[in-house]
């Protein structure tokens, strides 16, 4: 029982609507009724400037990487095996970000979620974080498109999981794969209207306004 109210508080922590939070409070602002009405940090950068989009990043980002690092204090090795507790991790970020895609303060509305699964992949598996990080930026310094750069990093990032372990020899844990592979289907599925802007040529390029 306790193990379910520690998941419901990570959704809550996950549904914490940061850029909205901002965009209120320092921009003065309500955030989904400007640009594309998105919550997270493209939105806010593109309206409010550099600064608020960054904050907006690093706090989005943060509830990612909180939800892992209490996860691992929460569900300590000594109490279950190296392969379920890196499930019960896995579980608790994909929870974070499930929470701010449907963020209970919004009923149940809320982001992309981009931000947030950088924070969880940067604490859970570090070295498939770069490289999602690096193909995002790749990407995003080529074409100047946010959403053209989160959906190429979607479609790519869940495959790591498998493709690393095999490349250092190590063990497939299947059930991370297919967490991180739901997870990212139901990412994919949030951007379809920035999919079909992208398929009709009229997806804008990210420029942050002069605000600071």
């Amino acid at each position: 029982m306790y193990q379910i109210g520690f998941f419901i508080l990570i959704f809550l922590l996950g549904s914490i609507p940061f850029g909205l939070l901002i965009s209120r409070y320092w921009l003065k602002i309500d955030i989904r009724q400007e640009g594309s009405g998105n919550i997270g940090m493209t939105n806010v950068m593109r309206v409010g400037g550099k600064l608020p989009g960054i904050l907006t990043f690093v706090l989005d980002f943060a509830k990612g990487s909180l939800a892992v690092l209490s996860a691992q204090i929460f569900f300590p090795l000594s109490e279950t095996t190296p392969e379920t507790q890196l499930v019960l991790h896995s579980l608790a970020g994909v929870i974070a970000v499930c929470g701010h895609v449907f963020s209970v303060f919004l009923r149940f509305k809320g982001g992309k979620g981009i931000s947030t699964l950088f924070g969880v992949l940067a604490v859970l598996q570090l070295n498939i974080g770069i490289f999602a990080a690096l193909l995002w930026a790749g990407i995003f310094f080529w074409k100047r498109i946010s959403s053209l750069a989160g959906i190429t990093m979607l479609a790519v990032f869940p495959w790591l999981f498998l493709l690393f372990p095999w490349i250092l020899q190590g063990k497939i844990i299947w059930p991370m794969f297919f967490l991180f592979l739901l997870l990212s289907s139901l990412l994919i599925f949030k951007h379809r209207e920035n999919i079909q802007r992208l398929l009709k040529g009229q997806e804008g390029q990210l420029s942050s306004s002069n605000k600071q």
